[in-house]
């Protein structure tokens, strides 16, 4: 991130208890949400546009054609075309119960075909698309801000009955709702201080930095654990000077260092105004690529699980792998080019999930099911031509013994046919895989789907 330096703390301000203490409380919450239909004429088709170095001749402007020249044209139709990708502004005004201050609403929607596969599926998916909600964490001293983060994100519908879901689902355009399972939203934030940064505990051993880090990225009012210097050192993800950041599967929290404004320079050219446009545009999609891996992954499952309770059909379990590889030559193998902080991000997210684990247990959950399938078919075909055998071969043999009588009436005919089907129950009597083999038969024929 190239700009201005950081600036020096000043021996003047706010006290470390003061809610003014802290310059930047910015965040972006993500949650899943089923999208049912187009949003109406108050968004707008595409990603929502932020400015860095306005004015400069080396502004930047997070249009989709830019956004892919920085990082990935793989990522156009994923995140940013105008039919998967829509946007709102808000006022001012919008504060959520919890004092989370809204400024604007994104919607982000799984792709046509993969949209498609979800839609198809007899388990009804949960969700179909993520909503990015930018905008400030309330304004209350520095050790109650990772509380009111965990206040922002909780939208259980029973904590505090519910008045926080029924916000943000308030937010959203009709056609557009919560997803069933959502319980918490998952946070990006950025703090910056506005001298220094205030210590938390002050009987940890951790660094005030490293304090803020778990604290924003676990939103708890709780101490660090004794471990929690070898977490934190897991899961951080590259960031420039004065600057340090951490990613899981919760979200991620990035923590300035270094007072903010920096009184030096220009009030619209700040160092920490990049790492604002970072969060709002690739640390916040970076967030939103894994949280649709992880609906599709989790629709995915439900669906097999559904299929193993039955005998599936060769038509759906080869639908579903075909799918399955389409997922993981798009959504699962996007990345965002040369930003490696990005690419970190998801890979943490991932792990903390479990994804990798669970994409290769449905890999070979499906190739069990495929085997199933073909051992059922093989199944079926010696059964039909084991009844064809009991039954066909004493039928010819009747037949053609009966044509041989010098009288060939109707009665010899009865009696040669009631000879053939005595001699087909002896048969079946006689032997037990035959007899398996003709009642799998018509068995399997009910247990299909």
């Amino acid at each position: 991130m190239s700009g201005p330096l950081p600036g020096r703390p000043s021996p003047f301000g706010p006290g470390p208890d003061e809610p003014e203490a802290l310059f930047r409380r910015e965040a972006v919450l993500v949650a899943a949400v089923r999208i049912d239909r187009t949003p109406d004429g108050a968004y707008t088709a595409g990603p929502l546009e932020r400015r860095w170095r306005a004015g400069r001749p080396n502004e930047v402007v997070s249009r989709t054609d830019r956004r892919a020249s920085y990082t990935s044209p793989q990522l156009v139709p994923l995140l940013w075309a105008p039919d998967v990708r829509w946007h709102r502004e808000c006022g001012a005004d919008v504060v959520s119960p919890a004092g989370f201050r809204l400024r604007a609403v994104e919607l982000i929607r799984l792709g046509g075909f993969m949209n498609a596969a979800l839609m198809e599926m007899e388990t009804p998916a949960a969700a179909n698309g993520v909503a990015l909600l930018h905008g400030t964490l309330p304004a209350v001293r520095p050790a109650d801000l990772p509380k009111a983060l965990q206040f922002c994100a909780n939208i259980d519908a029973h904590h505090r009955q519910g008045e926080q879901r029924r916000w943000v689902s308030a937010q959203l355009p009709h056609g557009c709702r919560i997803a069933e399972t959502q319980r918490k939203m998952i946070h990006g934030v950025l703090v910056t201080p506005r001298n220094e940064l205030p210590r938390l505990h002050d009987d940890s051993e951790l660094a005030t930095a490293e304090q803020w880090l778990w604290k924003m990225l676990h939103a708890t009012e709780y101490p660090p654990p004794v471990d929690a210097g070898e977490e934190i050192g897991k899961v951080r993800f590259p960031l420039p000077s004065a600057l340090c950041g951490v990613a899981g599967s919760v979200g991620l929290a990035v923590v300035g260092t270094a007072a903010d404004p920096n009184t030096e320079q220009a009030p619209d050219f700040q160092f920490y105004d990049g790492s604002s446009f970072h969060l709002a545009t690739l640390y916040g999609e970076a967030l939103a690529l894994a949280c649709l891996q992880q609906l599709v992954l989790d629709a995915y499952g439900r669906e097999v699980a559904r299929m193993g309770e039955s005998e599936p059909l060769r038509r759906k379990v080869g639908q579903l792998e075909r799918d399955l590889l389409v997922f993981r030559r798009s959504y699962w193998a996007a990345d965002f080019g040369r930003q490696d902080a990005c690419t970190t991000i998801v890979r943490n997210f991932q792990r903390g999930c479990g994804m990798p684990e669970a994409l290769q247990s449905l890999a070979g959950d499906l190739g069990e099911l495929a085997r199933q399938v073909q051992a059922a078919e093989t199944e079926t075909t010696n059964a039909i031509l084991g009844v064809l055998a009991a039954i066909g071969l004493p039928l010819a043999t009747g037949l053609a013994i009966w044509q041989g009588l010098s009288q060939a009436d109707v009665a010899s005919l009865y009696r040669t046919l009631g000879i053939t089907c005595l001699t087909t129950v002896l048969l079946m009597s006689a032997f037990p895989g035959l007899r398996r083999l003709f009642v799998s038969l018509f068995h399997r024929r009910g247990r299909r789907r």
